[in-house]
């Protein structure tokens, strides 16, 4: 495609035209796009004014702009200065006094316009491949402002939680060991150690440094501004030398098991601002808060470092969701009949050469549905799922937002989540338990304006509100000459029946209370969460998507080239990032939960059986059904949904 349009351009437009149609549309690093915004941007001056210096700068930027622009390195943009009026010279398009003179020029770029209030680059990104299908070309060159629906508070403490977390499971793991290696000069001397540091980047908060001396229990690194610091041993003493993922050597007792003069290696700061040793997290994963009541992005954050890697690993990153799949599997089965009572058997199943197992590896027997989705049972996943069928479970779970139409037939694992899925799509599907039934659509843009024409558009997204009048219904009551009571708006259409979504809750508050999720409970004192971890084989995706009614937010966790993240749960890496995201944002917020609806009765029932309590029994805990599907006192004759499902005999070989 881009041999067939270089010779349609060829053919079409003039030298001159093909490259003024570049340098209007290609990339000048920070958010300039085209050349006249990059001179706006860096010197506060249209194209025509710039002095030779600064037009040799600016076009230096172009093979690399977040590495060769003058914000971000002086370095190397000097460095990329020279080398074009090098070849301007060389070219005779300039003589040898412009040369001296613009290459002697000093570097007067800043940053000019509005600047950034928080750092978002995901989000920006995405901002401006929407704008660029909404406007084309034109979104980049028409003076327009967007406006998101990020709350930037919010959006600092996803990028903090996200960033810290990756870095907590990297440290686990062990040190990687040095980038690179370069012996210490003869003479003493650091300026070939400076000369690469100036062309290596900051990633995150990780700078590169050279070890300059190694002391008992301290090493002293070189940092690129020239500065040396000394990182303690608190700093050091983690870095136990990395094998795999599952294996690491002993922690270090010496600085000099640590690294030696002239290595290369990452220094970060701690809690305290202190020097540590730290180094680029091989794993990464994202972030993603909805609001549920309208699906309203609210935090998003794509990965450890934007710069270092631009994808986007929420809107992108198609994974296995594992166990995070499962509630809904369990919703449709609520809504074909099933109780939050039902037994179903935790036993053995074969398919073929298929024999799955729980993660615990044990089997429990007959045992009740919520009790099985808190536990995450595989077992009773897989035969829920084959005793619904894929005609009942897949146009169901499309009601979430899923595509339907990719999951593949004839497929037991898609009950224990084995279709890859978007991180945003999780989150999506979360909002439908966390509003009480309704499909939400995520959204980022809330309103575009521009300079010209004032506000171009703003965001009238589906709504989560019962009582809110509809655009139908305030057209009648104009039409009668009557005043409505408040702003039309289109309703979020409902999509699981409202008392099926209160069950889910209940039964995603015990993974909370009494699953996966404890670490939730005993960290925040809310009555109000819910949730559910997601751990696939072998530990190559980790999950943990949770919510209450006003906010859901899905974390997911991997290595871009799916590979073991070694001996871990999703209850050990995604989880701690969302809690310590979500403590901090909750925190001071009154709880909200979903109004129990008409039609539920609490009842007390046997918890091993499922049925009715007698008035003496002792083993028994409370319970709520749809009043149609309450279960019966044992030897009556019993409702749909307090048989025994799935016992296997005739369809499943037990063993």
């Amino acid at each position: 495609k881009e041999i067939l349009l270089a010779i349609k351009m060829e053919r079409e437009l003039t030298k001159d035209e093909i490259i003024e149609l570049y340098l209007n549309r290609t990339f000048f690093g920070i958010s300039a796009y085209g050349i006249q915004a990059a001179a706006r941007q860096y010197y506060d001056k249209p194209v025509g004014e710039l002095s030779l210096a600064e037009i040799a700068t600016l076009i230096g930027i172009m093979p690399r702009p977040n590495a060769y622009n003058p914000l971000q390195s002086a370095t190397l943009a000097y460095g990329e200065r020279r080398r074009v009026l090098r070849r301007m010279r060389d070219q005779g398009k300039i003589d040898t006094a412009l040369f001296e003179l613009a290459l002697n020029s000093p570097e007067t770029a800043r940053r000019y316009g509005r600047q950034p209030e928080l750092s978002a680059p995901y989000v920006a990104e995405m901002a401006r491949l929407e704008m660029i299908e909404r406007y084309g070309e034109s979104a980049l060159t028409d003076s327009y402002e967007v406006y998101t629906t990020i709350d930037s508070r919010m959006q600092q403490v996803a990028n903090r939680a996200l960033v810290a977390g990756l870095e907590d499971y990297d440290r686990r793991h062990g040190f990687r060991g040095r980038e690179n290696h370069l012996r210490p000069a003869p003479d003493g001397s650091t300026d070939h150690w400076l000369k690469v540091l100036a062309n290596l980047s900051v990633v995150s908060d990780q700078h590169p440094a050279f070890v300059t001396e190694v002391g008992e229990q301290e090493l002293t690194v070189l940092l690129k501004s020239g500065e040396q610091v000394k990182l303690d041993w608190e700093g050091l003493r983690w870095a136990k030398r990395f094998i795999n993922t599952s294996t690491w050597m002993a922690s270090p007792r010496t600085a000099a098991e640590v690294a030696e003069a002239g290595d290369l290696v990452r220094v970060t700061h701690n809690a305290e601002g202190q020097w540590v040793l730290g180094q680029v997290p091989a794993v990464n994963g994202g972030l993603v808060t909805l609001d549920p009541n309208n699906g309203a992005i609210l935090a998003l954050n794509g990965g450890y470092d934007f710069f270092s890697s631009a994808y986007n690993r929420v809107t992108q990153a198609r994974r296995q969701p594992g166990s995070n799949f499962k509630p809904f599997l369990y919703a449709a089965a609520l809504e074909n009949g099933y109780t939050a009572a039902t037994l179903i058997n935790d036993a053995p199943l074969a398919r073929s050469d298929y024999r799955p197992s729980n993660f615990e590896g044990n089997f429990m027997g007959p045992i009740r549905f919520k009790y099985a989705l808190t536990q995450s049972k595989n077992l009773v996943s897989l035969r829920l799922y084959d005793a619904l069928g894929e005609n009942t479970v897949l146009p169901y779970i499309g009601r979430f937002g899923f595509n339907a139409q990719e999951f593949p037939r004839n497929d037991l694992t898609v009950a224990i989540g084995s279709h890859a899925v978007l991180p945003l799509e999780m989150a999506t599907a979360y909002a439908v338990f966390a509003n009480g039934g309704h499909k939400v659509d995520p959204y980022l843009i809330q309103r575009i304006e521009n300079f010209n024409d004032g506000l171009v558009y703003e965001a009238q997204p589906p709504v989560v509100c019962e009582e809110c009048e509809s655009a139908q219904e305030v057209s009648t009551q104009l039409a009668n000459n009557e005043i409505p009571e408040s702003a039309p708006v289109t309703p979020a259409p409902r999509v699981i029946e409202e008392r099926t979504a209160y069950i889910m809750n209940t039964i995603l508050r015990s993974v909370i209370t009494d699953g996966s999720g404890r670490p939730v409970a005993r960290a925040m004192s809310r009555s109000d969460l819910a949730g559910k971890t997601g751990t696939t084989n072998d530990a190559f995706d980790l999950w943990f998507s949770g919510y209450n009614a006003d906010l859901v937010t899905t974390v997911y966790v991997g290595f871009d080239q799916p590979e073991s993240l070694g001996n871990e749960q999703a209850a050990t890496v995604a989880l701690p990032i969302w809690l310590d995201y979500m403590k901090e944002i909750l925190e001071g917020r009154p709880e909200k939960t979903m109004a129990q609806p008409n039609g539920i009765v609490t009842v007390r029932i046997n918890r091993d059986t499922g049925l009715r309590a007698r008035p003496d029994e002792t083993n028994a805990i409370f319970e709520v059904f749809r009043e149609e599907f309450q279960p019966d006192y044992p030897g009556t004759a019993a409702n749909p949904g307090t048989a025994i499902k799935g016992d296997g005999k005739g369809v499943d070989d037990l063993f």
